[in-house]
């Protein structure tokens, strides 16, 4: 169904997320249950939902604050988009080999059609990650 203020032609309600240890999943279970329902190709499916999971656990960590999720597309491509409280901007850093966190982002900017972050003026931002919508039938040809 089109939104008035959106470039694609589905959304989805958004989805808030306390501030706790199972955010992550939550929103990987939202996700997958959102792009099944499009019918995006499995490894899409598995790209958004560990996109997704770096992003809220960036939120939960970072922010501490409730992380806000939304997904839009079409036949082509879709966003999520996770918002939390904090203006902080992520950044990606360096870490060394066997550092066992620091790398979301890298995941994000790799594996993302693109990617960045919007401040609304209000308090917080949205961090979000766009990939084409590959179809089932699309991969399997």
């Amino acid at each position: 169904m089109p939104s008035g203020g959106s470039r694609y032609d589905f959304e989805v309600p958004t989805v808030v997320l306390a501030p706790e240890p199972k955010a992550a999943s939550r929103a990987r279970l939202f996700v997958r249950d959102v792009l099944h329902s499009w019918e995006v190709a499995p490894r899409v499916v598995d790209d958004a939902e560990l996109l997704t999971s770096e992003l809220v656990t960036n939120a939960v960590l970072h922010a501490r604050s409730d992380a806000t999720l939304e997904i839009e597309g079409d036949a082509e491509r879709f966003r999520v988009t996770v918002g939390d409280e904090s203006p902080g901007e992520p950044r990606m850093r360096t870490y060394g080999p066997d550092s066992v966190t620091g790398r979301g982002l890298m995941l994000v900017d790799r594996l993302a059609r693109e990617w960045g972050v919007e401040h609304n003026g209000r308090p917080g931002k949205r961090v979000w990650f766009e990939l084409d919508a590959v179809s089932r039938r699309e991969a399997s040809a």
